[in-house]
Order: structure tokens, then sequence, then C-alpha cells
């Protein structure tokens, strides 16, 4: 057999099984995100609220949502904020929903006669302390019609909400208040986190570039040469070639992405 007929089936086999193996690749990475997805999606939907300490709850966040599923979520939940935000045009990210109730206390204690009128109790009431009240009751109540009068306050609620990102690429969302908070329910509804920031590559690329050759073989040849071509997809790549032995010749590439280990 020639020995040239021999190198061109030679390179021409490789190439073919060179492509097979990155289009198994491939298929092997999606096959691997989709059961990662599923897998998540298991554990999203068998989580439940947790109580991490006195006035802190968390719970894993659905980001499993499309923005039209937001949009419809919003519609029905919010009519009026969500022709808001299609008015002004604006990209719906998450939705969180949550109940919250202050915690149970009993208090006693006594209130003090009014100067001017001995049928008055003045009373004042304050939750959940003396020293920081959240809720504070100012009034009076009669002691023979049983009258009351009196004016409610509040103090200020600090509400702290963080999201982390855990070992397993789950997101959760923290809710942090004083120990007196409940957080009776917690969803939250987001977008993949790819959508929160979507990197579209264009179909079509080009690429320009060059090369050195030198044969093991024959140490004596050398060539240089330039390249270019095109970039389909973000993942084909065909190259058209010449160098200086007056050889031209056509390459293709395909790009292997890796998945990240978590």
């Amino acid at each position: 057999m020639n020995k040239d007929l021999f190198y061109r089936i030679f390179i021409g086999a490789a190439l073919a099984i060179i492509i097979f193996l990155a289009w198994q690749a491939r298929l092997a990475q999606n096959k691997a995100l989709e059961e990662t997805d599923e897998l998540k999606k298991s554990i999203i939907a068998a989580d439940k609220l947790v109580k991490e300490a006195d006035g802190r709850y968390a719970k894993l966040v659905n980001y499993y949502n499309s923005e039209k599923d937001l949009k419809n979520q919003l519609k029905e939940q919010n009519r009026e904020l969500y022709d808001v935000v299609k008015d002004q045009n604006e990209r719906l990210l998450s939705i969180t929903n949550t109940i919250v109730s202050l915690d149970s206390k009993v208090t006693e204690g006594f209130g003090s006669i009014d100067a001017v009128d001995t049928n008055k109790v003045n009373v004042a009431l304050r939750y959940p302390s003396k020293e920081d009240p959240f809720v504070f009751w100012d009034g009076w109540i009669n002691r023979n019609t049983a009258q009351y009068n009196g004016e409610f306050t509040f103090g200020k609620l600090p509400i702290q909400i963080v999201v982390t990102e855990d070992s397993r690429g789950l997101w959760k969302h923290r809710i942090v208040g004083p120990e007196w908070l409940k957080v009776d329910s917690l969803t939250v509804n987001s977008l993949p986190p790819a959508e929160y920031n979507p990197v579209t590559p264009r179909k079509l690329q080009w690429m320009v570039g060059g090369m050195y050759n030198h044969s093991i073989i024959n140490p004596s040849f050398s060539s240089i040469g330039i390249g270019v071509g095109l970039n389909l997809f973000d993942s084909h790549n065909i190259i058209f070639s010449a160098n200086s032995q007056s050889q031209v010749g056509v390459g293709y590439y395909y790009k292997i992405k890796s998945l990240k280990k978590k």
C-alpha cells in the first residue's frame, strides 16, 4: 500500500474516532447533568422549613422555575404588582412568600390609679420586654364601666435575609430576626442560577491563528503556516490552513466541556 495513502487512511480514521468519542462524551455529560438536576429537584421537593435557632429559619430555594412560571405566580398572588412589573418591563427573578408571627408571652403586673379620676387605672403594656419593646400599649381602664382607651405604638423589627449556596449547588434562603419572631412558612421560587446572567454564545464566530510544524522523524523538515476557521455553536471548530511547504489542509475540533465537580 502506498505510504501516503496509508497515512491518509490512518488520519481519517483517527479523526472519525475523535469525533465519535467527543460525541459520546457530550451525551454522557448531558445525562450526568440530567441526573444531577433530578436529584436536586427531589431534595428541594422533600425540604421542610427548619428552625436553626430562635429567630432564625432556613429553607432551600426552588430555582427550577421559568420566568413564565414566576409571572403566573405573581399574577395569581398580586395582580397589582404584576401589572407594575409588566408595565415597567422588569425582569422577574424570584418570589419569596413567608408568614411570620410573634411568640406568645404571659405577663402580669399592676397599673396605677389615675390622680385626677380615681375610677381610671392607667396601664402600660410592653412586648416582649420593658427595656426594648416592639409592641407598646399606653392607656387606661375604667373600673366602673370597664371602658378602656389607649394607643398602640410599635418599635423597629430588624429582619435579615441571607441566601447561600451549599456544597451540592443548592441555594438556601434564611430569615433572621429577633428571638421572639416565628416564621410559620417560607417558600422561595427563583429562576435557575444560569438564568440570572445568561451568557449566550454566538452561533458563528471567526478564528485566526498560526502554526509551526517540526518533524521528529526528519529533523530537517519544518514548516510554518496560518489558519482561519469557524466556531459553530461554541462546540464545533473547522480550521482551514496553509503552510510554507505548499500544503493546504482542513481540520475539525470538538470542544469537550467539563463538568464542575461539587
